[in-house]
């Protein structure tokens, strides 16, 4: 399956998630595992709505942490497609 810039991720909507102090936590019930995601993963998170493709969450977190756009969009692009193997995210063509 092709990820790209338009791309619209949404949780999987057995996660359980909850953000407590910039940090996210994500439960599993299925697999039986929790993930714990650091402030920039909780902030990508929290943008991951079924709502906004890629591209946005691109421009939402460099504009959020100040981040060069080409360091950032591969980065972001890989954790996004990790979360997917993972099936904590699914995925919806925009």
């Amino acid at each position: 399956m092709e990820i790209d810039l338009n791309t619209i991720p949404r949780p999987n909507p057995d996660i359980i998630s909850r953000v407590i102090d910039n940090e996210a936590v994500l439960v599993m019930p299925k697999q039986g595992k929790v993930k714990v995601l650091n402030e920039v993963g909780a902030a990508i998170w929290e943008l991951i709505d079924g709502q906004r493709n890629i591209q946005h969450i691109n421009e939402e977190i460099c504009n959020q942490f100040e981040i060069d756009p080409t360091i950032a969009n591969a980065d972001i692009h890989r954790f996004i497609v990790d979360l997917i193997e993972r099936d904590i995210v699914i995925i919806l063509k925009g």
